[in-house]
């Protein structure tokens, strides 16, 4: 969609930073206070059996890229955590010239022409569905939109297809994402078997796929260009950890920042950039709130010493943070730049799928709301979830909720 540039309402206040915020404290309301008190004074601080905390976006990328002092392998990083479930190839806990590889081999994968391929065949029938009912004057829930659309999109990617599959996936996705708190640093037995029997119904599907080797698939297209099994199953797994709940989390939340901003609620208003409200609204949400990393050997970070196998934990959401509200037409520092898909080498392979599921959802919004204006008709806070998320955000014609 290409649309001119889109003017805030005079009226508009944060109210969605202060939903932003109250998203964030219904997920994880200890945990949100206790980091908000301790970055609130520095950026960068120890916090004993925590780690070293990093709200600081020059900081947090710096500790992304620097792969010689900062791990992603190792005791309290994300990967160790999944490496007894996932096995010890994995892109969510690799590091060094095989996991380079391993990136060069999948990186056709999203290529413009799969990506656009994907999301025409799983995405578009969804919101086109979604868009002739706001056109009728129906509410729409875009949270349920946006996970079904998440679902739908993995599941092609994996080999899977239909309704009954998209519910299967979301239901593992709930599950996994339901083991998994800020404290978790370790699998036991019990949680390792029930993760992998979680994580059955993608990796068996993309196994399937990749064993039938037909370039109706993406699976199928990696076999045929020489990925192996293992890492097929390797990406499927990663794909599916790191894209169904961010996706689904992201869309409503970007809606939300636009009806708050009074974008959506004048019929026949100038709709905006596209590609601006979506790294706006990442920038906003976030969703993948921390990342973590191991120290790996001694170094000093915004004037603290790090010990070797200290953990490190990536602020993300308080590191994108600005004054001001959502704005599509600012620029932030560069620092910031993308760094909601985190930075180098572990650089979010799967950030061109993820932004033009948003751009096929946002878009949608947009187009109908220029046409008739929208309203946020209701809305709720998820409670007690990993990824901060609204329970329920709906759209549709009348008076805001």
């Amino acid at each position: 969609m290409r649309s001119p540039a889109l003017t805030r309402h005079p009226a508009a206040t944060d109210a969605g930073g202060r939903w932003e915020s109250r998203l964030i404290r219904s997920a994880h309301p200890v945990v949100a206070r206790v980091v908000d008190l301790a970055v609130a004074r520095r950026q960068v601080t120890r916090v004993p059996g925590v780690g070293l905390l990093v709200a600081d976006p020059e900081a947090a990328r710096r500790v992304l890229s620097d792969t010689a002092h900062f791990a992603k392998q190792g005791p309290g990083s994300s990967g160790a955590l999944w490496t007894p479930v996932l096995g010890e190839r994995v892109l969510l806990n690799m590091d060094g010239p095989e996991h380079a590889r391993l990136r060069r081999v999948l990186a056709d994968l999203f290529s413009p022409r799969i990506v656009d391929e994907v999301c025409r065949d799983a995405a578009q029938p969804l919101v086109a569905r979604a868009a002739e009912r706001l056109r009728a004057g129906e509410p729409v829930d875009v949270a349920r939109l946006a996970r079904e659309v998440a679902a739908a999109v993995i599941g092609l990617v994996v080999g899977l297809s239909g309704g009954a599959d998209r519910a299967e996936l979301l239901r593992a996705s709930d599950d996994i994402e339901s083991m998994v708190t800020w404290r978790t640093r370790t699998f036991d037995e019990a949680a390792v078997d029930h993760a992998r029997r979680a994580l059955a119904v993608v990796q068996d599907a993309a196994e399937a796929a990749h064993r039938a080797a037909s370039d109706d698939t993406v699976m199928g297209r990696l076999a045929l260009q020489g990925v192996s099994l293992e890492e097929a199953r390797s990406l499927a797994a990663a794909l599916f950890l790191t894209g169904v709940g961010t996706v689904s989390s992201a869309l409503p939340r970007i809606v939300g920042q636009l009806a708050d901003a009074g974008l959506l609620d004048r019929p026949g208003a100038a709709t905006a950039d596209l590609d601006a409200v979506i790294a706006e609204g990442l920038r906003m949400t976030t969703p993948s709130l921390v990342t973590l990393r191991r120290c790996s050997r001694p170094t000093e970070l915004h004037g603290i010493r790090l010990r070797q196998d200290e953990r490190v934990v990536v602020l993300l959401w308080w590191a994108t943070r600005l004054s001001g509200g959502f704005d599509p037409a600012r620029r932030p520092p560069a620092a910031m730049r993308h760094l909601w898909f985190g930075a180098g080498s572990h650089f979010c392979l799967g950030a061109p799928l993820a932004i033009a599921e948003l751009r096929a959802m946002a878009g949608m919004v947009l187009e109908v709301a220029a046409e008739r204006g929208l309203a946020v008709t209701r809305r709720t806070a998820a409670r007690r979830v990993l990824v901060p998320r609204y329970a329920e955000l709906s759209v549709g014609a009348g008076a805001p909720g």
